[in-house]
């Protein structure tokens, strides 16, 4: 596995703030989900990355989101390298299996600068309908 692309409907934009209870109120929230998902990912492995999240608009159709999502929205991409190929092995043999487990469900700060009405206010990987976040390893 070369590196891990999250594509995310959620805010983890990383704002101009190092510390809590800096800058705006915007800014403070999306400052808390963007080091929530590095804790998450964390957790098993050291990660390296070139780059903060980019966000774009685009037409979301087959990115793997959740049916509710149609059309254009924000798409929050972090693209990481963990220090250790394994880190994310689980026993059924994907290679990010235990990844996906440390993100799923966990909660969020939402109504950010989404451009989506969250259900429930979590990273979601797994819902048919409401997926609203998409781990993939590249090569």
């Amino acid at each position: 596995m070369q590196f891990i692309e999250i594509k995310t409907l959620v805010d983890i934009t990383k704002p101009p703030v190092s510390r809590p209870n800096h800058g705006t109120v915007l800014e403070q929230n999306q400052y808390k989900n963007w080091v929530t998902l590095q804790q998450c990912i964390g957790l098993r492995s050291n990660i390296d990355y070139d780059s903060a999240p980019t966000v774009e608009l685009l037409d979301i159709k087959s990115l793997g989101f959740g049916s509710k999502y149609k059309g254009t929205h924000r798409v929050w991409t972090f693209r990481f390298r963990p220090d250790r190929t394994q880190a994310y092995h689980d026993s059924q043999g994907n290679i990010i299996g235990l990844l996906l487990d440390d993100v799923n469900q966990v909660p969020i700060i939402e109504n950010l600068s989404e451009t989506i009405n969250i259900t429930k206010a979590v990273f979601d990987l797994e819902s048919s309908r409401d997926c609203n976040t998409v781990i993939k390893a590249h090569a």
